[in-house]
């Protein structure tokens, strides 16, 4: 059945139809990068190589994909690192019409520490809930790596890991010239920290081989990295399409994969190692989980543990040209068995399994009815993407969804009334989508913000989103029975979210009405556990009435879900401190210093304990500091 806003999808011609449609739903991204083609693209397409499946991928932001129905009608809807809770609703909603939802976890979704310029606001919160929380309402889970199984094994009972791979093996490298030695790195500038762990090696490599080079390709930023390294004999490339990157691999010998030592990085994938297989180029790699299942060293790469390592096997390999020539060849096998089509009946296995399991029959009489390729999918705005011999057709680059793009970008910026306009430009061109007023009534304030949501509620009642946006908005603007009423529609349409009686009990904690407002709280913390915020008003509340142990009880349960979130950290050394239990205090005051908007209270709070434990200078140490902070 569609959503609202627009019709069911077309029927097919006796005969025609498919017996399985799967929907895949990602962030918003270029998808000529390396998360679309390896978590989507490449997937999609081999599933829709497979007889009698259909694929259709897209972005959140892909208001087709809302039109036409497809997040109830697909037999199977794979929701890719998506943290957008008007998803709970559909979940429900397509369990209970018996139809397989499942999640996929690429990366740590805690483990990247907050920017210095972003408060762990109560927003945040909020959106730190919605990753495990959409894991845990889905009837499975699918996971980057086997370390992100390790990581998040409790979310889902239905669980299996799909490493990114290779579509095609590349032709055989030609020879290298000897002459000359070109070590590489591409990343991001996200991965800055990792590149800083090579410059010593790279450094002292350099001022000893004057026949090696050095080649960096990445975002612009990243030039400034390499001043400690001599100009002229380092090349730098901006970074570009995945085809520009494999052009970029061909061009260097010696390809070097250096990661700080960080829980998001031992969570990330093996793929920069396929990839140097692949092209002929010999890998050197950190010694880390990614790499240390695939690599074999002196086999068909090398590991190392530091940067004073990494020299020396970058010293090692410069001096015997014949093993630079014997380990790619041998690495090479890797890389062919790491192709998209060799693995993607596993993918379908598993849904097939996953579905017997819930007792849900994929495909069959009931399911959708969809031409392919749909015109109705295929038209120009959509730019949609096709592939031969492959049932598989790819949104996400259309005009609308580009101008939604660029509007966050530009909200994100602070470029408000360009925002603006580029939300009311993409709402003309498609005035039946509730996603351009939501993402203008998420961004923009007062009046137009309000007026924005009210549109994307009426056009889409199941955006639970949309009525929880308005609520706040209608509060900040004084309306607070308006913005009650917002928030209890919102807790309607998706009770598992948890925000609305979060909201919701702080209202009536306001008034005085305690007992109403735990009863809340309660019910947010045991819709979404994931979200600490709740947990910590009620921990807060029972901190007040004295009653310590009822606060570390709810805190140490919150820890289980999010152990490194400053704030349920912070509460409970405080809890600890008032215990007298001094050591245990420290331990988490200490964790939660780490991305922490408000250190002059958290060092304050850890004064407090280094003075339990008798440690006079480090108590007077720490809350000198707390003075500087404030």
């Amino acid at each position: 059945m569609p959503l609202p806003g627009g019709p069911p999808a077309s029927p097919s011609p006796p005969g025609e139809r498919p017996a399985l449609l799967v929907v895949q739903i990602g962030p918003p991204e270029p998808l000529d990068r390396g998360p679309a083609i390896h978590r989507t693209l490449q997937p999609c397409r081999a599933l829709g190589e497979l007889p009698e499946v259909t694929v259709v991928s897209g972005f959140t932001l892909s208001p087709a994909i809302y039109n036409q129905g497809l997040l109830l009608a697909a037999d199977v809807l794979v929701l890719r690192d998506v943290a957008d809770p008007d998803f709970l609703p559909i979940i429900a909603a397509r369990r209970r019409q018996g139809r397989l939802t499942a999640y996929e976890i690429g990366c740590h979704i805690f483990a990247a520490p907050l920017s210095d310029d972003t408060a762990a606001t109560q927003s945040d919160l909020v959106m730190r809930s919605l990753v495990p929380q959409l894991a845990r309402q889905a009837d499975c889970l699918q996971l980057a790596t086997a370390a992100l199984e390790t990581q998040f094994a409790a979310l889902n009972p239905r669980r299996a890991v799909f490493p990114s791979q290779l579509w095609d093996a590349p032709a055989p490298t030609p020879a290298r010239p000897t002459d000359r030695v070109v070590i590489g790195w591409a990343g991001a500038r996200a991965e800055r920290n990792d590149l800083l762990v090579a410059l010593p090696a790279l450094a002292g490599v350099l001022e000893r081989h004057p026949e090696v080079r050095v080649a960096i390709m990445g975002d612009p930023e990243l030039s400034a990295t390499l001043s400690s390294l001599p100009a002229a004999r380092v090349s730098f490339m901006p970074a570009g399409s995945l085809e520009r990157y494999h052009r970029f691999l061909e061009g260097i010998d010696i390809g070097i994969a250096p990661l700080a030592s960080t829980p998001f990085n031992r969570c990330s994938e093996d793929l920069r190692f396929i990839e140097y297989a692949a092209h002929g180029v010999l890998a050197v790699c950190a010694d880390l989980e990614p790499y240390r299942g695939v690599v074999r060293p002196g086999q068909n790469g090398f590991l190392f543990r530091d940067g004073a390592e990494l020299e020396t096997v970058l010293e090692r390999v410069l001096a015997e040209a014949e093993l630079r020539a014997a380990i790619p060849a041998r690495a090479a096998s890797t890389a062919t068995e790491r192709l998209e089509r060799r693995h993607v009946a596993a993918r379908l296995g598993f849904y097939l399994s996953s579905a017997a399991q819930m007792g849900v029959r994929l495909g069959g009489s009931g399911g959708p009815r969809l031409t392919f390729p749909p015109p109705e999918l295929t038209d120009s705005r959509q730019a949609a993407r096709l592939y031969p011999d492959s049932r598989y057709l790819a949104l996400g680059a259309g005009k609308v969804e580009r101008l939604l793009v660029e509007g966050l970008r530009q909200a994100r910026d602070g470029a408000a009334d360009e925002a603006r306009h580029t939300f009311e430009v993409a709402e003309r061109l498609a005035p039946e989508s509730h996603l351009p007023p939501l993402l203008l009534g998420m961004s923009a304030s007062g009046e137009t913000a309000i007026g924005a949501l009210a549109r994307a509620e009426v056009r889409n009642p199941l955006s639970c989103q949309a009525a929880y946006r308005l609520g706040e908005h209608l509060l900040a603007d004084g309306d607070e029975s308006g913005a009650v009423a917002a928030f209890e529609r919102a807790r309607a349409i998706a009770p598992g979210f948890g925000a609305p009686q979060e909201r919701l009990g702080a209202l009536a904690e306001a008034a005085g009405q305690i007992d109403d407002a735990c009863r809340l709280y309660e019910e947010a913390a045991l819709q979404n556990s994931a979200f600490a915020l709740p947990i910590a008003r009620l921990a807060t509340l029972a901190q007040r009435d004295g009653r310590i142990d009822k606060a570390v009880g709810l805190l140490e349960r919150s820890l289980v879900d999010d152990p490194e979130l400053w704030l349920t950290n912070f509460l409970i050394g405080r809890s600890y401190s008032e215990l007298k239990r001094f050591h245990q205090a420290r331990v988490h005051l200490m964790r939660a210093l780490e991305g922490s908007p408000e250190r002059a209270t958290v060092l304050t709070e850890l004064a407090k304990a280094e003075a339990g434990l008798g440690n006079a200078d480090a108590a007077r140490d720490t809350l000198e500091e707390a003075q500087r902070e404030r």
